[in-house]
């Protein structure tokens, strides 16, 4: 599948405050952005951006980005500085308010006035941030949670991930639903070819073909992997024959992989005692390599095996692997053997048939 759910799960937008109140902005005070740009983008499920308008915090973190007319329902991203971050917008706000800091925006530490969708959006954010998704039916739970249309889709290509054995029907609600409130919008056409693409692969399992598209299949020898670590060290994935082994490709820009976290690192802990280890290889940018050292140490990622050629989307094991998008997961077996691919939702289940 193209790079269409690619889009990290969103955080917040973080806009200057001037003093006039007329007309439509998005403004506020950003504690630490001081003089930093700012750069406003509507931005789309295919990844295509319109950009908006630009500013500059001014020394106490205030900045504004006005307009005419008001901002129409949408999904944005907020720039500010190499900050990135995203939210969704209903067309009727006028003025949207936001006080927040910006070394917390991951953690969503912010007060947000003058939009009942932001704040919706925000608080989910928030939950799921603090509660880690384990199963297909708490997934779908979260999705279902969003305060609107836009929303429950945009949730979906977020939550769901590429599965059509276990999502499709509620891709194909979602994709209906979003017809029915956006019609014509490049959104609903946009989650149209999305759920086409499902139903592809939908039609190819069921013929008995892989559902995942990939040169990777069960049963098959894991490709080699030798890259360097955050300190320069270099890890080989051939190194850990003998344990069982999660190839995870991740990184620091992604919310999906960041949210997924949580449950790798509680299954390392409870089995590595048994044989288990992680191999992460991160897609992070090549001056990302900051942002990567600080997301494993967030995230609590304590096992050795960090690797990254810090190339993006040119990360040649992801290449080998054939992966698209991310998070991405293989298990192996002691044996260097593929025994399952993205068992997000079944590693434990997998762990077990195998250790």
């Amino acid at each position: 599948m193209k790079k269409l759910l690619l889009l990290t799960i969103p955080v917040l937008v973080f806009l200057n405050a001037c003093n006039s109140m007329s007309g439509h902005a998005i403004k506020g005070t950003v504690a630490n952005a001081a003089n930093l740009q700012v750069a406003l983008d509507q931005t789309h499920f295919d990844r295509t951006n319109v950009p908006l308008g630009k500013a500059t915090c001014d020394a106490a973190g205030n900045f504004e980005i006005k307009k005419d007319k008001a901002y129409e329902e949408g999904l944005y991203r907020l720039s500010i500085g190499a900050k990135r971050l995203y939210f969704i917008l209903d067309g009727q706000e006028n003025v949207v308010d936001i006080t927040g800091d910006l070394n917390t925006l991951d953690r969503m530490e912010v007060t947000v006035t003058g939009s009942e969708t932001f704040t919706c959006y925000a608080n989910l954010i928030q939950n799921l941030l603090k509660n880690q998704l384990k199963t297909p039916d708490e997934a779908k739970a979260a999705v279902n949670k969003g305060c609107t249309p836009l929303m429950r889709a945009f949730l979906a290509t977020q939550l769901l991930g590429q599965n059509p054995a276990l999502f499709m029907d509620e891709f194909k609600a979602q994709s209906s639903a979003l017809a029915k409130a956006m019609p014509g919008s490049k959104y609903a056409s946009d989650l149209s070819t999305l759920v086409g693409q499902l139903g592809k692969q939908q039609a190819q399992q069921q013929k008995g073909g892989d559902p995942d598209s990939g040169p990777i299949k069960v049963g098959m020898t894991a490709p080699d992997i030798s890259l360097p670590g955050p300190n320069g060290k270099t890890h080989t994935l051939s190194g850990l024959r003998g344990k069982v082994v999660l190839l995870d490709f991740w990184a620091s820009w992604c919310r999906p992989c960041r949210n997924a976290n949580p449950h790798v690192v509680e299954m390392y802990k409870k089995y590595k005692s048994k044989g288990f280890d992680v191999f992460s290889v991160s897609l992070d940018r090549p001056d990302g390599k900051d942002k990567w050292i600080e997301a494993i140490q967030q995230d609590g990622l304590v096992w050795e095996n960090h690797v990254s050629d810090l190339k993006f989307w040119d990360c040649a094991p992801a290449a080998d692997y054939g992966v698209r998008s991310i998070p991405k997961t293989f298990l192996i077996g002691k044996d260097g053997k593929i025994v399952a691919v993205d068992p997000r939702m079944t590693l434990e289940e997998e762990l077990l048939k195998v250790l």
